[in-house]
């Protein structure tokens, strides 16, 4: 939508409502909304504000902000900085171990995850045989 495009809608808008509401300072206030409206448009929406307008948002770190910040860094660099992700595995699996019968047993990764899927598909069987027992004793023949 062109600048002139823009204007013209502006000035069909305002007629419209000059139409409805022969009130001028309502008309006033109207043709002031809408031109800072299409200002707004025409900058992308964005507001722009003086250096000094703008508050600083984030905190200075404390001491003990800045120790943790340090260590993170150790952390990372000294190559333990996957320990939180490891740490999710383990605790999905736990959670997986628990929802499996019998999958407390040690059998490792593997063996949990074709117990999981055995699991899976025995599940998915007795679903379909219950339908089936369902439908049967609904459909009295």
């Amino acid at each position: 939508m062109g600048d002139q495009d823009l204007h013209q809608t502006l000035g069909d808008l305002l007629e419209i409502k000059s139409k409805c509401n022969n009130n001028s300072s309502r008309n006033l206030f109207w043709k002031k909304l809408l031109e800072a409206q299409a200002k707004m448009a025409e900058k992308g929406g964005q507001k722009h504000h003086s250096h000094s307008a703008t508050k600083k948002t984030r905190r200075t770190p404390t001491r003990n902000n800045t120790l943790k910040m340090i260590k993170r860094r150790r952390a990372r660099r000294a190559g333990q900085g996957g320990s939180r992700r490891s740490t999710m595995i383990e605790k999905k699996v736990r959670t997986l171990k628990k929802l499996i019968p019998n999958g407390n047993s040690s059998v490792g990764l593997d063996g949990l995850f074709s117990d999981t899927a055995e699991y899976i598909s025995n599940l998915q069987m007795r679903v379909s045989i219950m339908q089936a027992v369902v439908n049967a004793l609904s459909n009295p023949e």
